[in-house]
């Protein structure tokens, strides 16, 4: 018999009767928010590490339900085109996730009352122009620093130019934040080894592929104590990306 705790999201209910361990979900309550219907024909596809079975007690009886682990969550998250998809993933990814991690439970109680203020983006650009007066003042910095700061600075006057107007809540088309694979793993709280990111850039360059038709857009990183090119992925794409590191990296 599992532990049932009931989550809410958008008025939706979603049953968790996994562990912080191996988080697993009621497949039925997914396919409802993200839109998917015949739940049982969605799961025949899955892989079996990425769905399973529970028994748990309701005002009927015992009854068994079929679940989605983490890995199948996701995959499961990727086929839905609804719009609530993207808020689902964000949801479960940044907020029950990380709390089931840290607690074993998630609940809206836990949030905090009060976030402090994030610096403004004139203010991450002071930071990081004192930093680089100091590194000129002690000699300079190697390869690998001066790509950091240029990542840092791209993404803090992109994100700037990304913040909605007060007559558009969209941002231009083609201009987003963009993650390598490492990035993206270690953001997500994994730590691959250079294996599972090879594992990891080829599956998420194959669904990039099949999506647009082309390889994905590269760029300069430090990676292994060498400068080369790696693929990125735009915030339209890191769901392929997620996905193909869920794949890879499952409960590790």
């Amino acid at each position: 018999m599992s532990n049932l705790s009931i989550f809410e999201f958008e008025s939706q209910q979603v049953r968790f009767v996994g562990t912080a361990e191996k988080p697993e979900w009621v497949a039925v309550d997914l396919c409802k928010i993200l839109g998917i219907k015949n739940v049982s024909d969605t799961l025949a596809k899955f892989d079996e590490e990425e769905k399973g079975v529970v028994t748990i007690d309701t005002l009927g009886g015992e009854q068994s339900l079929l679940t989605l682990t983490e890995p199948g969550l996701y995959r499961l998250i990727f086929k839905s085109r609804k719009d609530v998809a993207k808020r689902f993933q964000r949801w479960i990814f940044h907020e029950v996730l990380p709390s089931i991690r840290k607690t074993g439970s998630y609940s809206l109680a836990e949030k905090s009352p009060s976030i402090p203020a994030l610096p403004t983006a004139r203010e991450e650009l002071e930071t990081i122009r004192l930093g680089m007066d100091l590194f000129v003042e002690l000699g300079g910095c190697d390869d690998r620093t001066k790509i950091l700061l240029k990542d840092q600075v791209r993404n803090i006057l992109l994100a700037e130019k990304l913040q909605p107007s007060l007559t558009s809540s969209k941002p231009e088309p083609n201009q987003r934040l963009e993650y390598p694979v490492s990035d993206r793993a270690i953001a997500l709280g994994y730590r691959p080894n250079n294996k599972q990111l090879q594992q990891i850039g080829k599956q998420a360059s194959l669904l990039y592929f099949d999506k647009h038709g082309r390889k994905p857009v590269q760029r300069e990183q430090f990676v292994g104590g060498t400068t080369r090119m790696v693929n990125v992925y735009s915030e339209d794409d890191v769901d392929l990306l997620d996905f193909a590191i869920l794949r890879v990296m499952g409960d590790s």
